[in-house]
């Protein structure tokens, strides 16, 4: 594989999201509002977390990114990060980490939607598998499912 050299004053970026797993043993899945910046992604699954503040850390990023999607406060301790992915997008001269956390819950709290999200639901672990996510997504999801990590 070649890869090009980034350019000088390369933008970092974080995006962290996580697979929340309540008592049952579901996951939730959560679908897209309408996306005016990226139309293409209006409507489409999504999964909770987003991108890291400058100077946040990643685990706290998802957290705080959770809190604000879904209304969930979660235990810092009880996240784990399962995948991870760097990419260099030479177009935006930009270099992005996608992190994948799980964590386990002993409930199944209740979810208060930001105007990000218009739906959520909890699937199955082999429900998940089926849903049509971005590439990431989907290669972290079967990532982890073959590890026995979730």
């Amino acid at each position: 594989m070649i890869c090009s050299m980034p350019k000088q004053n390369t933008i970092l970026e974080s995006i962290a999201k996580i697979l929340i797993i309540n008592g049952d043993g579901n996951v939730l899945t959560l679908t897209l509002s309408e996306h005016l910046k990226y139309p293409e992604k209006s409507y489409q699954p999504d999964l909770p977390g987003g991108i890291v503040d400058a100077g946040e850390s990643e685990n706290l990023g998802v957290i705080r990114e959770v809190q604000e999607e879904c209304g969930i406060d979660l235990d810092p301790a009880k996240i784990q990060l399962a995948y991870a992915e760097t990419t260099y997008d030479e177009k935006e001269n930009k270099s992005v980490t996608k992190l994948l956390y799980v964590t386990h819950l002993d409930n199944t709290p209740a979810v208060k939607l930001s105007w990000e999200h218009s739906d959520y639901k909890w699937v199955s672990v082999a429900e998940l598998q089926n849903i049509n996510m971005r590439p990431f997504f989907n290669q972290a999801i079967q990532y982890v499912i073959e590890h026995k990590i979730i």
